[in-house]
């Protein structure tokens, strides 16, 4: 080995991973690239039920800034995750990002879109903001609609997702300190009107609903549109925090 070569060490895994009884979530790790990136340090991504980790790697890799990492979870049941018989509640699937928690850095800020918002929403909560520094929702309901349950191979994430209202998680982080930007599209249907005037009606210094467009197995992809929304929220809610 000459002089000045430096052997490099892969990052280190999971404690947990020294346990193989306990299944772990696959995820990546990706360095950001981006000069003077909007996002204020590394990033945690949570895709959506039936997306997996290169779901929101576009928005990441626009938002993540070089020195930082973006960390993409692969939720449970989906690729080479964990696939249970059974516990499907978003508290399941937050306690598996959890027991990953100690690869990430001191401090994230959580991006999650779909169902993946509202495990990104419970792991803010269990964290507190000196783990979440903001959260960035994409389409998704916090609300109670029972009319959406399908008694399916998925019935029992269905059933203890819409029979529930997960509306209250918003005032928690409110009151840790954690901003949070809602973006939500109309043409979706996901956020009705009655809850989208409750979301407007909560703006405030932590916390802000922005409309985006498109169908909800599609609004994620317009980074065009999302990036200088986060950038904005990024800069007038999150910066100093």
């Amino acid at each position: 080995m000459g002089i000045g070569s430096q052997v490099t060490a892969p990052p280190p895994g999971p404690a947990l991973a020294e346990h193989p009884a306990i299944p772990l979530l696959d995820y990546d790790r990706v360095a950001g690239t981006v000069e003077n990136g909007s996002a204020p340090g590394s990033m945690l991504l949570v895709h959506g039920f039936g997306g997996g980790k290169q779901q929101l790697r576009e928005l990441g890799d626009a938002l993540c800034p070089a020195g930082s990492e973006a960390f993409y979870p692969v939720l449970r049941a989906h690729g080479t995750s964990p696939k249970p018989a059974w516990g499907y509640s978003v508290l399941d699937f937050a306690a598996d990002v959890h027991r990953i928690a100690d690869v990430l850095p001191e401090r994230v800020d959580a991006v999650g879109y779909s169902y993946g918002a509202l495990v990104s929403a419970v792991s803010a909560v269990t964290w507190g903001a000196a783990r979440i520094r903001s959260l960035v929702v994409i389409d998704q309901s916090f609300e109670a609609h029972p009319e959406r349950h399908e008694a399916d191979e998925w019935v029992e994430g269905s059933l203890l997702r819409w029979h529930y209202d997960f509306s209250h998680l918003l005032d928690v982080l409110h009151g840790l300190g954690v901003p949070v930007l809602v973006l939500g599209s109309p043409d979706s249907g996901v956020i009705g009107t009655d809850e989208e005037e409750r979301l407007l009606a909560r703006r405030d210094a932590l916390f802000d609903y922005r409309r985006i467009t498109g169908s909800h197995a599609e609004c994620y992809r317009d980074t065009e549109v999302l990036v200088p929304l986060m950038d904005e929220f990024y800069r007038t809610k999150v910066a100093g925090t």
